[in-house]
């Protein structure tokens, strides 16, 4: 029987699908399902299928479903459960062009289940570590992804005590030194996550002060300066981290997520591969042919993610990678013009009838 992915039995169905093992098979057959769902629920994204000459009935393969443009979620309400109340509702920052992407969640349990187990796979919770993340908290920033998958993972690991040091749009940096000077002279392994930006700030502050990690500690970036601090390369940025905090620079991760997604790829020291967990794809793709490419040339990134059941599960970024063998290598983002692979602009998507 379909699955029902309003309904909260249908939902809870689909996550033990998403989180059992997944062989090509049952990875065709659950795309397919929910791009049929997607498909005869968002007239937006119908319009996109329909203009690649797309449907449910005609998919060839999953590689062949037409992927929504991620600037798609800055001007349509991309939600597949009508005049339903979203249950969640985050928000990009907006600071590129000056409009927001917004990501419409009906429930935010999937989200919750696979960015916990999502991190959970990539290896980052091996080993005990008291958690710090350096935003706000999920009740101060509600609409920030980035802040809701952060507050799921310590709840995932049964800790207690607030570890946001982002408050009320203030750094709290001399209150987390002391928490961690403590912490690092009971030797308790420490996780330190939040995005590039906040880094350069907590590394500008302690310059005098390299602070030495437990063993077992590790980093987390996220990326995103957007002109809120100095931006170096992350070669820069790792060497910094790693001198301060006394961490090799393969316990320095990057985590590359979006708002208008619900899973993340993850990647270890610089230059790493990233790498999606089972439930998620990436396909490194010509920006003119929209054509996946051969293994070890550049295109742009496009996600398949089976855990983005409220929206559209084919996502098409900017963002520059070379195709590797054992995942992807993130380059950076490509200048602000639409992909001709995704044949129609948005203005084109918003003015067809």
């Amino acid at each position: 029987m379909p699955f029902d992915f309003a309904s909260p039995a249908g939902r809870r169905a689909w996550r033990a699908q998403l989180l059992a093992p997944i062989d090509e098979a049952k990875w065709e057959r659950l795309t397919r399902e929910l791009f049929a769902w997607q498909f005869a629920r968002m007239p937006a994204y119908r319009r996109i299928c329909e203009a690649h000459s797309v449907t449910p009935k005609n998919l060839g393969s999953w590689r062949e479903i037409p992927a929504g443009p991620q600037q798609l979620f800055k001007r349509e309400k991309l939600f597949a459960h009508s005049s339903a109340r979203p249950g969640a509702i985050y928000e990009t920052s907006g600071t590129t062009t000056g409009e927001p992407g917004r990501q419409h969640l009906l429930f935010p349990d999937i989200y919750r289940d696979v960015s916990v187990e999502g991190a959970r796979r990539a290896g980052l919770f091996q080993r005990h570590v008291q958690f710090h993340f350096l935003t706000p908290s999920p009740a101060e920033a509600p609409r920030s992804s980035l802040s809701a998958m952060f507050g799921f993972w310590p709840k995932a690991a049964k800790q207690s005590g607030n570890r946001f040091w982002i408050k009320r749009g203030k750094f709290d940096l001399p209150r987390l030194r002391g928490v961690l000077a403590e912490q690092v002279k009971k030797g308790q392994a420490v996780a330190i996550c939040g995005t590039a930006y906040s880094f350069v700030h907590l590394l500008d502050a302690w310059a005098d002060l390299p602070l030495a990690l437990p063993p077992g500690s590790w980093l987390l970036e996220t990326g995103g300066f957007k002109g809120r601090s100095r931006e170096i390369s992350q070669i820069e940025l790792y060497a910094e981290l790693s001198r301060t905090f006394a961490v090799g620079r393969d316990a320095i991760w990057n985590e590359y997520g979006m708002t208008e997604l619900s899973s993340q790829a993850y990647a270890r020291g610089v230059g790493g591969r990233h790498q999606t967990p089972p439930w998620a794809r990436v396909l490194i793709c010509d920006p003119v042919s929209g054509k996946e490419v051969p293994p070890d040339r550049r295109g742009i990134v496009r996600w398949i993610d089976l855990a983005n059941v409220d929206s559209v599960l084919a996502v098409q970024t900017l963002d520059l990678a070379e195709r590797k063998a054992d995942g992807f290598r993130l380059l950076g983002r490509m200048a602000r013009t639409e992909p001709r692979g995704c044949s129609l602009g948005i203005e084109d998507l918003l003015s067809v009838k």
